[in-house]
């Protein structure tokens, strides 16, 4: 279980009403208030996330002022530092020295805070330029909002002075819909939370007249249990907004690799169809995280670094997903496969008995084609209690969300849920899925990597972009192509065994009555009906 709290606020120059050892202390009070409420949060919830300790994360640029306020007092509680740097740490110390700066001994007191949090220190250094400071700084800011679940702001109600500075970060964290802790800056540091835009306009009214208290403790609390959650149901879904999300999470995390898969008939009839080679496929499973490690390797650099993080998880989801394919399309193929064999099978006594009378023939279709019927209900029976279909939905599109972070994290990029397509629409909205919320949770513990983004980083970066989307190309066309190919042969088929339906009909509508007539076995019986 991991939890991230960015802090952004004013800098020495706006910070003159500031009581500093009180804003500390409002400060650690929130903090306080995070770490008690994300405990209690695990123990009645021990379904959702693992026994162990819940990491708390504090994602700040340790800039002069609130920032080193917020970095000390998150330290003390045994917070990690992540720090999202709008420059490479040597250009960013520029801001901490004379003229830049009129505080003593800054550059010291910004190296022993990062000393301190190691070795669970966290630092990405953005390749900024200084001819376009504002621009930097807010991409710096929006990298720290892209790595928070709850920011916490020390404002003064005053204006902005800026893009990437306070307001406009706080501005913009309410518009993406994130929860902010607002710390007046001005002495007694009274705080509130945040929620909508129209809050941000009362707070810059209220004139620091805002209380702290049990009102904001129990919504603060209540906010940290709504982001380690599972979203509330959705009523536009398919399922009618059951609350269903711990069942199918809880399932999930039950899960078992399987040491065999027999669910084999799909796989064989797609190879057949579509190479023309017909090869059973190996019925063993092999351990996930071993088939995915060709994939998903684990290298030293910043990729590798990532694949370790995302690779169990992706494993896990992509093919316990596959497997679940293959036992909806095999049951799926064999329910069609033996409705062409009940079909066959009512049509057999009236075709071949027309011509070999055979005792108890008919008896023993009808026998064989109730037993066949019988087979294609229990089948589908138990796949729609097993839910196979489901879960194949669900955790492949867990997996393919899970990919797509490979790409994400190393840029500090935000995550947008994709918008479900249209023979999706029971899902409702996909963000409020369980697959999304451990999607979330993912994000949150993989953080940000140590990393120095210059030119050299986003080429490595884009190169592995372009290595993986190629293999999805290829896999992506040869599965078209075997699917066209597959259709090409499937239409075939249907009008083979739509032309062999009309030959037993049609045999069975012509008057066979002079063919029986001329048998001797029937005309003695007709002449002597006793058997005398």
């Amino acid at each position: 279980m991991t939890l991230r709290i960015g802090c952004v606020g004013h800098r020495p120059n706006r910070l003159d009403q500031a009581d500093l050892p009180l804003l500390g202390q409002r400060l650690h009070e929130v903090l306080d208030l995070v770490c008690s409420a994300v405990g209690a949060f695990q123990r009645t919830h021990p379904a959702l996330y693992s026994e162990a300790a819940a990491t708390l994360r504090a994602v700040t640029s340790l800039a002069e002022g609130t920032d080193r306020l917020f970095a000390e007092q998150a330290l003390r509680l045994g917070y990690s530092l992540c720090c999202p740097l709008p420059y490479h740490q040597a250009e960013f110390e520029r801001d901490f020295q004379p003229p830049q700066s009129q505080q003593t001994g800054s550059v010291e007191e910004f190296r022993g805070l990062m000393d301190r949090a190691r070795p669970q220190l966290v630092r990405f250094e953005l390749d900024g330029d200084r001819s376009r400071a504002t621009g930097v700084y807010a991409a710096a800011a929006s990298v720290l909002l892209n790595q928070s679940d709850l920011l916490v702001a020390v404002w003064d109600g005053g204006p902005s002075k800026g893009s990437g500075g306070t307001v406009a970060t706080l501005r913009r964290a309410l518009q993406d819909g994130m929860p902010v802790v607002w710390i007046d800056a001005r002495a007694p540091h009274a705080w509130c939370l945040l929620r909508e835009p129209s809050d941000l306009a009362a707070a810059g009214k209220d004139n620091g007249g805002t209380v702290h208290g049990e009102t904001n403790r129990d919504d603060l609390a209540a906010v940290v249990r709504e982001i380690l959650d599972l979203p509330s149901p959705d009523h536009n879904a398919g399922d009618g907004g059951k609350d269903l999300g711990v069942a199918h999470c809880g399932r999930y995390f039950k899960e078992r690799r399987p040491r065999w898969n027999f669910a084999v008939a799909w796989r064989v009839f797609r190879q057949l169809h579509g190479t023309g080679r017909l090869r059973l496929p190996p019925l063993r499973v092999q351990a996930f995280e071993q088939a995915a490690a060709t994939d998903w390797p684990v290298t030293p650099d910043v990729a590798g670094w990532v694949n370790a993080q995302l690779a169990p998880h992706y494993a896990w989801a992509g093919k316990l997903a596959g497997l679940y394919a293959d036992a909806y399309r095999s049951t799926f193929l064999l329910g069609y496969t033996l409705s062409a064999v009940a079909v066959l099978l009512a049509l057999l006594p009236m075709t071949v008995g027309a011509y070999v009378p055979i005792h108890g023939f008919e008896t023993l279709c009808v026998v064989a084609e109730l037993v066949v019927i019988l087979t294609i209900l229990l089948t589908v029976y138990w796949a729609r209690r097993r839910q196979w279909h489901r879960r194949w939905l669900d955790y492949r599109l867990l997996a393919e969300m899970i990919r797509q972070l490979r790409f994400l994290i190393p840029l500090g990029a935000p995550w947008l849920f994709p918008r479900a397509p249209a023979h999706w629409e029971s899902y409702g909205d996909v963000s409020r899925r369980w697959m999304a919320w451990h999607l979330r949770a993912l994000i949150r513990a993989s953080g940000l990597p140590n990393a120095t983004v210059d030119q050299e980083y986003l080429r490595r970066c884009l190169g592995y972009l372009k290595q993986v989307m190629e293999g999805q190309l290829q896999f992506h066309q040869q599965n078209c192509e075997q699917s066209e190919r597959l259709e090409h042969d499937l239409h075939k088929t249907s009008f083979g065994l739509i032309a062999a339906t009309l030959v037993c009909i049609v045999a069975h509508l012509l008057d066979f009555g002079h063919f029986r007539e001329s048998r001797p076995v029937d005309s003695a019986r007709v002449a002597n009906p006793g058997g005398k």
